[in-house]
């Protein structure tokens, strides 16, 4: 008994709205991914950046720490 046109419509409008979504939920999560990954390397950046603050005010108030850290 072959299907009826009317069900096989909706089957194929069915699959459609499903890769679509699918492909829209993978959209969304590879753009998460990216954001999140820009976002961790800002972080990064401003901790290198307190990290050289540091630095430099400890060079600065205990001038010869080179020598005692072996730099």
């Amino acid at each position: 008994m072959p299907t009826p046109n009317y069900d096989l419509g909706i089957l194929i409008t069915l699959n459609l709205s499903l890769t679509i979504i699918a492909f829209l939920v993978g959209c969304v999560a590879v753009w998460a991914i990216l954001k999140q990954g820009i976002r961790s390397q800002e972080i990064m950046l401003e901790v290198a950046r307190i990290a050289q603050r540091i630095d430099a005010r400890l060079r600065r108030d205990f001038p010869n720490i080179g020598e005692d850290l072996g730099d």
